[in-house]
């Protein structure tokens, strides 16, 4: 209890001056194509392995979720650093397409990753 004034007692709740999480962190990653269809074990394991690697230099930032969807892959990460990393890990090992989307003013990204091989017999 603080004294305040005219000897009034004040309480003091941390709640009031802790700074309210204005900023939405994380991203997000949609992996998607027809090179997914035969390469799926792999890509997550990359993913898994770009988390792991993150997570170790801060707990914090880590993969929080990976979905299989509509023929996708779509992986949610705890910060927006993650997401690109593997963004651009997945460029380096199998090249394809990559477009990154910054929301203004947040520190939040979508990843969206695509290679499209074109199948044998099929056009």
């Amino acid at each position: 209890m603080v004294k305040g004034p005219f000897n009034k007692e004040r309480v003091h709740r941390f709640e009031q001056w802790r700074k309210q999480k204005e900023v939405e962190e994380g991203g997000v990653v949609r992996i998607s194509g027809n090179f997914l269809l035969d390469h799926e074990e792999e890509i997550i394991n990359l993913v898994k392995h770009q988390g792991k690697l993150a997570e170790q230099k801060n707990p914090d930032h880590r993969v929080l979720k990976i979905e299989k969807e509509q023929g996708r892959i779509v992986v949610e990460t705890s910060d927006h650093n993650l997401a690109m990393r593997i963004g651009k890990a997945l460029w380096h090992a199998y090249r394809g397409k990559h477009e990154y989307k910054f929301l203004a003013g947040e520190k939040f990204v979508e990843v969206d990753w695509q290679r499209d091989d074109i199948i044998e017999g099929k056009k």
